[in-house]
């Protein structure tokens, strides 16, 4: 009785939450790829909804709980980390914009390389995960 019901709830979690947008007219599509040219990376069964999430997420750095300038910063310490050669030019160049210094833009991407190279010696060498945890309470 349990699997069927997680199996209900798992469909209908999945339903929602991976449903597509309604069909499109030809305007409409046209609208939002010209609203936007990164609109034209998403499948048409999910532009509406790509557009909105995008624009909200864009607010993250002008309104977000972070001034839009640190938040730069984190965004380009996360894409240098994760290598994409789309975001570092643009944060860089949003950077830029606000203000940030040679030395800010570099200290965020030094910031990076440390914790993935930390990452990278604990996780490689199996650092006791709960010991280290310990340590950082003061166990």
């Amino acid at each position: 009785m349990k699997k069927l019901l997680f199996f209900i709830l798992f469909v209908g979690i999945s339903s929602t939450g991976f449903s597509q947008d309604g069909v499109l007219t030809n305007i409409e599509r046209q609208e939002l790829l010209a609203a936007s040219p990164f609109n034209s990376v998403y499948p048409e069964s999910i532009l509406k909804s790509a557009d909105a999430y995008f624009k909200a997420q864009m607010g993250l750095y002008k309104e977000g709980a972070i001034p839009e300038k640190e938040a730069h910063l984190v965004a380009l310490g996360t894409s240098a980390a994760t290598k994409c050669q789309y975001c570092i030019p643009y944060h860089i160049s949003e950077l830029k914009r606000l203000g940030a210094t040679e030395n800010e833009i570099k200290t965020a991407v030094l910031i990076a390389a440390d914790v993935m190279k930390m990452s990278t010696l604990f996780y490689g060498n199996e650092f006791d995960l709960v010991a280290f945890k310990k340590m950082l309470s003061g166990e």
